[in-house]
């Protein structure tokens, strides 16, 4: 347990500890002082208090960082395995999680390099092997230097000047030392001198192309006709005989996008995350001769993300590479400033469905597109060759109506049109942080009118007051939007610069700034569903209707059905036998709230109904530490509630555009606030009018509680579908097992057994002997002796669970020892069964002779629950005996302590109170404070009372219960009607003086 993990900032937890600390401190004095402790005593109290006090709190602080000076020392050896465990979401729990990153970035660049060096040798060394072996030969005499011989030696040195080119491309794009030189290409004459090149590799398989005209991007030309020729030199070789490929280019957005498909045999969706690492083939046994060295598509991946783009491979009959390249812009642009350490990076453009017809624009009519073929160009375009800059006097081509001009690069590399964006898109923040601003200003410089007012007042004049508030009230809304729109500014630089910040140059320049986590830290979610609104609005509505101005009854029953039902959705998702037992019993529970009236019983059942609904939500519940969080897993989600609904919310905000319809309505209620108190100030007559229209009516008084009641049950539906859309958390305590010689559990346990059989052996004799055994043993009547313990014996039975938990939990045992454990903790059990049932049978004595009360009965509920629970542990121990699990146990406590619970409420305890008193105590020995306390419930057991006690004690009855007026129908309750339908035929006395109660002190 780590109660501090969900603040995200360490200073903010150091000193949580330090005030919990100090205020423990304080407590334990002040108490020390008032119970006549020393000041020795209550310093050593207070010292180690405080000391638990940190300990419990700062639990988990510190551990990751002793995790990683472990997992550091590993590191230094070689070992990348280690991890660090890490929670928590502050500064500590970051930088865990970076140096499990680091650390497996670490393991990941030690594997590469050791299958680098193993394929770099084996690529090597297959041409040399066969460049020495055509060598020999000519030297041996074996093989003559004829033009044949001298073709095969010049094509393994080919393959391995290729081999070393491209190794030497890598090298130069990882270092950086290869600065892309961005420019307008346009890729029309690129795609067309790429098919030619490519379509001399292979008569047998045709390559066409579909590039609109216009189409321009902004990159290095040499780069990008490097990634034509790999890709389209990937797909030829993967051909088949009459096969074709296809190149498509389009814009999208903010780019363009290629598309490169071949019919070949395609690759495999679990493989296709490892095509684009160097030396990655399909086919580890395929022949070197028959394919590439595999860098071909690392170096795509590698210059396609220097771009700022994307690569990646489509589902479809063969294979298909789709390439997204940012900065799409037009041969009419103005050109750029093209510096040689200028690096343009952009956000890839928005995905466009490709097929063998390519869509050129998104929104808006596109150019057609021009098929190319081997010995073509498109229209409008030089001979093949490299794509040179336009000049102002060719024709230019008509400009897509969403081309975007990215204009000129900051000196990061970053469009200036992209910072401006990101402030774009921080406007809304801004606006919203101004009007907050201005609001909390108003508020606060209402407040401080209101005393600026009476200082006026009694100073100068009453004439001065009004004016002093409208103006205080005025200069606070002024300096708090002036301190919001400040606080955006700065919100939109931070961003903007952060972005920049974020560029490297040549993409692997520069690193991200580092941000520290926010003080509530962002959790893991879900997506809410798009159901999930409404309905919490639907809930949220039904609740303000229902629930407020009535007691507990129907509204609250109501509520928890409609919370069921509109959660319902979320549940059936992971439906278990458990699920809709917890939740019937659960809803069981909460309707007795429309049929007790008794409080200390409904709020029991209510609280209880809740628990179980939230563990039926869940999911959990195979261990006892499953059920404690299951129990209060909705309470636990009410803190990520916020960040669950801010999706949806910001949809309905963006789509509606609800924030400038606040931000006016806010400036409209300050302007109308301030004009309205200078206008009233001016004229009676008028403010006789805004006296009369802002006179409060009477249903206003509970529209704060409706309010309140709405967000309440609307959040509380969102928690509730929050947990059964989140993974089924079900922690699992430590498995520390001890293994102790046997007398170590032996001695202990065969020692309690024969002390409780030595008691079960006295408690039978008590039994049989009866009242004059009693009386001459220990000198009490049957009565007092039976008073005297049942308390006691409750606790002993909860020492035993306790005993059995831990024998049975944490020590370690063989097979045979096992056993003999089994059967002594199964004879504690049941001898402790006979003593729930001594205390039992001492309860109903003593209640024979004093009646019930609240308490006792209880206690007698108690105890039953207890036998019923060491039932079940000796059936669980049983089958674990028998070779199965007992993952069941924890789930069927929890069961039958609702059912028990249920049942409690239908023997009707405050009725049983009432008729054990009236007819044990009788009506001179009863207490009527006692039973003026009952619940409703209670009525027709008092109603047999004689005059005057029954109008006496009915009173009160009534005046608890509030009985002396109808329930609203969201507070209909079943005891309460009744007993209302009996007071209307029988009506309590009133002119009867009733005398002063004696004390209550029936328990």
């Amino acid at each position: 347990m780590r109660p501090l993990d969900f603040l995200g900032r360490i200073k903010v937890k150091l000193g949580i500890v330090i005030v919990l600390a100090v205020g423990t401190a304080f407590v334990v004095n002040e108490v020390g002082l008032n119970a006549g402790f020393t000041r020795d005593v209550r310093i050593v109290v207070a010292v180690i208090l405080a000391l638990i006090m940190v300990q419990v709190l700062a639990m988990g602080m510190t551990k990751p960082l002793r995790q990683m000076a472990r997992a550091a020392q590993t590191i230094a050896k070689g070992s990348y395995g280690l991890r660090v465990s890490a929670t928590s979401r502050d500064e500590v729990g970051e930088l865990a999680r970076a140096f499990n990153a680091m650390a497996a970035d670490l393991g990941e660049v030690d594997r590469q390099r050791r299958e680098l060096v193993a394929n770099v040798s084996h690529e090597l060394r297959t041409p040399i092997t066969g460049l020495r072996a055509v060598l020999e030969n000519v030297v041996d005499g074996v093989s003559a230097p004829d033009p044949v011989t001298m073709r095969t030696a010049l094509a393994q040195t080919e393959r391995l000047g290729r081999l070393v080119a491209q190794l030497l491309d890598l090298s130069r794009l990882d270092s950086g030392v290869r600065l892309i030189e961005p420019e307008a290409v346009e890729l029309a004459p690129l795609v067309e001198q790429a098919v030619r090149e490519m379509s001399l590799a292979r008569e047998d398989v045709t390559i066409t192309a579909s590039v609109p005209g216009g189409l321009v991007v902004r990159a290095d030309p040499d780069l990008l006709a490097q990634v034509l020729a790999n890709l389209l030199d990937n797909a030829v070789r993967h051909s088949p005989s009459g096969g074709v490929v296809t190149v498509a280019c389009g814009a999208g957005r903010d780019g363009a996008r290629v598309v490169v498909a071949d019919q070949g045999p395609g690759i495999p969706e679990a493989a296709r995350g490892r095509v684009f690492e160097r030396f990655s083939r399909l086919d580890a046994g395929r022949a070197a001769d028959s394919g590439g060295a595999g860098l071909g598509l690392a170096i795509v991946k590698e210059v396609v993300e220097l771009h700022g783009g994307s690569i990646r491979i489509d589902d479809c009959a063969g294979c298909r590479m789709v390439v997204d390249l940012p900065g799409r812009t037009t041969m009419t642009d103005t050109p750029f400033d093209t510096g040689a350490n200028r690096v343009h990076e952009g956000r890839p453009g928005d995905a466009l469905p490709l097929g063998d017809a390519l869509p050129a624009v998104a929104d808006g009519p596109a150019p057609a597109p021009v098929p190319l073929t081997p010995g073509t160009t498109a229209p409008g375009t030089m001979a093949p060759g490299p794509p040179a800059a336009p000049s102002a006097a060719d024709e230019a081509p008509p400009r897509p109506p969403d081309a975007i001009d990215p204009g000129p690069l900051t000196e990061s590399g970053t469009p200036v049109g992209s910072v401006a964006g990101a402030g774009q898109g921080a406007a809304a923040g801004g606006l919203a942080r101004m009007v907050g601003g201005g609001v909390l200003g108003v508020v606060v410089g209402f407040l401080g009118g209101l005393f600026a007012a009476v200082l006026a007042s009694v100073t100068v004049g009453d004439g001065l007051a009004l004016v002093t508030l409208v103006m205080v009230t005025a200069l606070g809304g002024a300096l708090g939007m002036a301190l919001g729109a400040g606080s955006g500014r700065r919100a939109a630089a931070y961003q903007a610069a952060y972005q920049v910040a974020g560029r490297g140059q040549g993409g692997g320049g520069g690193g991200s700034a580092y941000v520290p986590p926010p003080l509530f830290p962002r959790p893991e979610l879900p997506a809410a569903p798009r159901w999930l609104l409404p309905a919490a609005a639907g809930a949220g509505v039904f609740a303000a209707v229902a629930l407020p101005d009535a007691q507990v009854g129907l509204g609250i029953v109501l509520v928890a059905m409609v919370l069921g039902a509109a959660a319902l959705p979320a549940v059936l998702r992971r439906m278990t036998p458990w699920t809709p037992a917890l939740g019937m019993t659960a809803y069981w529970l909460i309707s007795m709230a429309a049929v007790r009236d008794a409080d200390w019983l409904v709020a029991i059942l209510l609280v209880a109904g809740a628990g179980l609904g939230a563990l039926a939500v869940s999911g959990a519940g195979s261990g006892w530490l499953g059920v404690v969080r299951g129990g209060v897993s909705v309470v636990l989600a009410l803190g990520p509630v916020p960040w669950f609904l801010a999706g949806p919310l910001r949809k309905l905000t963006a789509r509606r555009r609800i924030m400038p319809v606040l931000a006016g309505l806010g400036i409209a209620v300050v302007l109308l606030l301030v004009f309205g108190l200078l206008f009233a100030s001016a004229d009676a007559v008028f403010a006789a009018y805004v006296e009369r229209l802002t006179s409060t009516p009477a249903w206003a008084d509970s529209v704060p509680s409706q309010i309140f009641v709405f967000g309440f049950v609307a959040v509380l539906l969102a928690a509730t579908v929050l947990v059964a859309l989140r993974p089924v958390i079900d922690p699992v305590g430590p498995e520390h097992k001890f293994g102790v010689s046997r007398s170590v559990w032996l001695v202990p346990l065969v020692s309690v057994n024969l002390l409780f059989s030595s008691f079960v052996a006295v408690q039978i004799r008590a039994l049989f002997g009866g009242d004059g055994w009693v009386l001459r043993t220990a000198g009490l009547t049957y009565a007092e002796y039976a008073r005297q313990g049942f308390f006691q014996l409750v606790v002993v039975s909860v020492f035993v669970l306790g005993i059995v938990a831990v024998a049975g939990g944490l020590l370690r045992t063989e097979r045979g020892e096992r056993w003999l454990l089994a059967v002594l903790l199964g004879v504690l059990c049941g001898l402790t069964m006979v003593v729930l049932a001594s205390a039992l049978h001492r309860m109903s004595l003593y209640t024979d002779a004093y009646g019930l009360s609240r308490l006792r009965i209880s206690v007698q509920a108690t105890v039953w629950w207890l036998g019923a629970l060491f039932a079940l542990v000796l059936l669980a121990g049983a089958v674990r005996l028998a070779g199965r699990g007992s993952g069941w146990l924890p789930r069927t406590i929890v069961l039958v302590t609702g059912l028990g619970l249920g049942a409690f409420a239908l023997v009707n305890p405050d009725l049983q109170v009432a008729q054990t008193q009236v007819e044990v105590r009788g009506v001179t020995n009863m207490d009527s404070d006692y039973l003026g306390d009952l619940g409703a419930e209670a009525v027709p057991a008092l109603d047999r009372l004689p005059e005057p006690q029954r109008s006496c004690v009915l009173a009160d009855v009534v005046r608890a219960n509030e009985l002396d007026r109808p329930d609203p129908w969201n507070g209909w309750n079943l005891a309460r009607a009744r007993a209302r339908d009996l007071l209307a035929e029988r009506p309590v006395d009133r002119s009867i003086t009733c005398a002063s109660a004696s004390s209550r002190g029936s328990d």
